[in-house]
């Protein structure tokens, strides 16, 4: 499409029908929030029969078109309701069912490449390499996710893809200082299973005295409460799920936050504790070493010895004022204004 303005903009929203929340609905939230510019004439959203995610966007100025299927099925289909014309930008993979002027699909992370096996890798990796391989342009939210996607799919032409990072919403996560005079913990947010890694925050900290682990994510089962107790006998405290206040607030209050997942597409919680003024220990590994930069400590090994000496350096007041600083500094790099500035081109 020639010249600077936007005639037509459809978003395929299935992400919300899919996801209770998480990085992607995340993301998707706010791109519909900032859909609406000087640039883009008329923004649809294409929305999945019924929804899942908790925080929806205000869509009262947007035109809405509403599939029929339940996202357990819609979600493996072409997308009907398409302008014909438009730009389509897919959350999740989908092609269009009819002719669009460009095709953009959003690529997160190779989870089910790594760690997925049987029918669900197989329809997902088909799933995704189609989309891909159709795609006017894929924007990767890393270069980590970038060399993936070249290295799964060697028949990609690179310059069809684009690294877009991910924001952080300073209005949302700041410093919220409160009373400190409970014993310090160290702070998991997020899913539990597999490769997020969650027994080497169980057991690093288990390693070091003094310290309590809070909890923050789906309910714990009767499993994992047995293994904490077992392992962390009196020094661990669930949270659940919570909402963004609650969450600022106990990043900003937190010892330190701890993210030893083997592999994610971005990791965005490593910079809602740095926005809130929280030490960052993460895995020197994936992606996280071009989100942290130099303002977290980042384990060499996934070994709980290793996190385990990390945690100890949180105890030196120089090294966590140096990584408090360099923590808020390094979030101005990534704000959600950069991130749909730079998309804003892909579609122009």
């Amino acid at each position: 499409m020639k010249g600077t303005v936007l005639s037509q903009l459809d978003l395929d929203c299935i992400i919300f029908g899919l996801q209770r929340f998480g990085g992607i609905s995340n993301f998707w939230t706010r791109l519909v929030e900032a859909a609406e510019s000087g640039s883009i004439d008329s923004v649809r959203l294409l929305m999945p029969h019924s929804v899942r995610t908790q925080a929806l966007p205000d869509m009262s100025d947007k035109a809405v078109w509403a599939e029929r299927l339940p996202p357990s099925l819609s979600r493996y289909l072409p997308v009907g309701g398409v302008s014909r014309g438009a730009i389509f930008h897919t959350s999740y993979y989908r092609r269009p069912i009819r002719s669009v002027d460009r095709y953009i699909t959003s690529v997160y992370d190779f989870t089910y490449e790594r760690y997925f096996s049987g029918l669900p890798k197989l329809v997902h990796h088909h799933q995704k390499g189609s989309s891909i391989l159709a795609a006017d342009l894929s924007v990767c939210i890393s270069e980590a996710t970038r060399s993936d996607l070249l290295h799964y799919f060697p028949k990609v032409d690179p310059g069809k893809t684009c690294v877009i990072p991910l924001g952080v919403d300073r209005s949302r996560f700041y410093p919220d200082y409160g009373d400190k005079s409970g014993p310090p913990y160290i702070l998991f947010v997020g899913q539990r299973s597999g490769y997020k890694r969650f027994d080497l925050a169980v057991d690093a900290v288990a390693l070091t005295a003094g310290l309590t682990l809070a909890i923050v994510g789906p309910p714990l089962t009767i499993e994992e409460k047995t293994y904490l107790e077992r392992a962390l006998p009196g020094r661990w405290i669930e949270h659940g799920g919570v909402d963004n206040d609650a969450l600022r607030r106990l990043y900003s209050n937190a010892h330190g936050f701890m993210f030893p997942s083997d592999y994610e597409g971005f990791g965005l919680p490593i910079l809602e504790a740095m926005a809130c003024g929280c030490p960052t220990i993460a895995a020197n590994r994936s992606s996280f070493p071009e989100v942290a930069g130099n303002a977290a400590l980042l384990a060499d090994a996934q070994h709980a010895e290793n996190y385990a000496a990390l945690l100890a350096q949180l105890g030196d007041d120089d090294i966590r004022t140096r990584l408090v600083a360099a923590g808020l500094t390094r979030v101005d790099l990534f704000g959600w204004a950069q991130t749909f500035s730079r998309l804003r081109q892909c579609y122009q």
